[in-house]
């Protein structure tokens, strides 16, 4: 067996892409306060992270993501996602808004939403977000790879990460990242031996984000495999941050 650090800490800037922070409404997690998601950046060596309100997902997008700027109040290290519903959000308030706070990432959730999405509920939306180089988080739980790829394929401007991703869904999500160029993977849920480099392998570095999905995963075992692939230094920061900041930056 190899030598196991048991102190681990990432070595270079890292970027949580996936973190939900906020009381449950159906059960207890590790933790779902600001104090608890900090003390746990700093054990596992993370700089940053992107958190939506899970209030936004499961009961109102409104208050769900007022809660969230609220919780987070002067803490920068923790970067605010919201979610947006088509179906029940007006799009030019749910922009303006996003203008004021300088929110620069969105989440939908069309199966827990109860919308199929397609062009004729989310086209002017995919529209809007590509017109702001918006990046757009989806759940892979949450969609119909047919429908996103069928979708996807009419507005090839639009930022979309495919978030959550489990590595039985590689049948379809390695090529769905490939047909589609601007589309990335965000790997919390890709926990299979040698799943990562397989993955880098197939779809290229620039296209995999490193993620946790904070409290219902650890942030620290994917951060230990991804320093344990003998990557460069230059592609683990990539996947470790690289790659998150430049989505949120509006670049590509």
């Amino acid at each position: 067996m190899g030598e196991v650090d048991l102190n681990f800490k990432s070595s270079v800037p890292t970027f949580d892409a996936c973190v939900a922070l906020g009381r449950r409404f159906n059960r207890y997690v590790r933790s779902d306060t600001l104090e608890g998601l900090i003390t746990t950046m700093d054990r596992a060596g993370v700089d940053k992270a992107l958190a939506y309100s899970p209030h936004a997902i499961d009961f109102d997008t409104v208050e769900g993501n007022e809660l969230l700027m609220q919780q987070i109040a002067g803490e920068p290290r923790v970067v605010p996602q919201f979610v947006g519903n088509p179906t029940y959000d007006d799009m030019d308030a749910f922009a303006s808004q996003l203008h004021e706070l300088a929110v620069r990432s969105v989440r939908m959730a069309p199966a827990t939403h109860r919308y199929p999405f397609t062009d004729w509920v989310v086209g002017d939306w995919l529209e809007w977000l590509a017109s702001e180089n918006l990046p757009l988080w989806l759940d892979s739980k949450e969609f119909d790879p047919t429908q996103v790829h069928d979708t996807l394929k009419n507005h090839p401007d639009t930022p979309v990460v495919f978030s959550e991703v489990h590595y039985t869904q590689a049948a379809w999500s390695v090529p769905l990242l490939k047909s589609l160029p601007n589309t990335y993977i965000e790997i919390s849920r890709f926990v299979v031996p040698d799943g990562y480099q397989k993955l880098i392998d197939k779809v290229g570095v620039d296209k995999v984000i490193f993620g946790s999905r904070f409290p219902d995963s650890s942030m620290a075992p994917p951060l230990y495999a991804l320093h344990r692939m003998n990557l460069s230094d230059e592609d683990l920061q990539a996947v470790c941050s690289g790659n998150l900041e430049r989505l949120l930056q509006g670049q590509r």
